[in-house]
């Protein structure tokens, strides 16, 4: 989903406040990824088709509790959606990015020409 006009905002300034990121050292240790981290990750690499995440891959087994049930959507095939916005998970390669920096319709989406005009 990628609005033409912002819809949603986020505040990344909340002084003397606990962020996720900075909170989660309290418990972890300091890394680029921490440990909760690589599991979130790994969670998102089997929703989006990664194969290194693939189902008999991911460790430990809990970190897909409930994954079909907040995954993805049902609006179109993952890999319709992929092929859309120019990702291929599995060369890990994007191929097309005219609809995010140009402003472009992406492929299939034509008929709405006139929301890019």
């Amino acid at each position: 989903f990628s609005p033409t006009q912002s819809v949603v905002g986020h505040m990344y300034v909340r002084r003397h406040k606990p962020k996720f990121w900075e909170s989660v050292h309290r418990v972890f240790t300091h890394g680029v990824h921490n440990p909760l981290q690589m599991l979130v990750l790994d969670r998102i690499k089997y929703q989006l088709g990664y194969p290194e995440a693939s189902r008999d891959m991911v460790v430990p087994k809990s970190v897909l509790t409930a994954v079909e049930q907040y995954s993805m959507g049902n609006k179109r095939p993952l890999e319709e959606y992929l092929r859309i916005v120019g990702l291929n998970m599995t060369t890990k390669e994007v191929t097309y990015t005219a609809w995010c920096e140009d402003g472009q319709v992406p492929p299939g989406f034509e008929k709405y020409v006139s929301l890019y005009e």
